[in-house]
């Protein structure tokens, strides 16, 4: 069974996902919109899907911005999802 680990950043509103991705994009990164899972409680019904080793890059941008969200680590093995919040 196949696992798959990724980071997961909610954030206050869709305007605010719609900017990052597109800055985040341009920086390199792989990043993409998904939905927030319901494991997750967030303002906006969308979150940024991301590789865990670009965390530290993200949260520098999202600092320099004054914007402030959620980082979570998503673990998916078969329709099983362990959501765990990480500074």
């Amino acid at each position: 069974m196949r696992t798959e680990v990724f980071g997961l950043l909610a954030l206050e509103s869709t305007n605010v996902v719609m900017k990052l991705e597109k800055e985040f994009l341009e920086m390199g990164l792989n990043i993409r919109i998904i939905p927030v899972p319901k494991e997750v409680t967030a303002n906006c019904g969308l979150s940024l899907k991301f590789d865990l080793e670009d965390r530290e890059k993200i949260k520098i941008h999202m600092d320099s911005e004054n914007l402030r969200g959620e980082f979570f680590r998503i673990t998916k093995k078969g329709l099983k999802k362990e959501v765990e919040k990480i500074q």
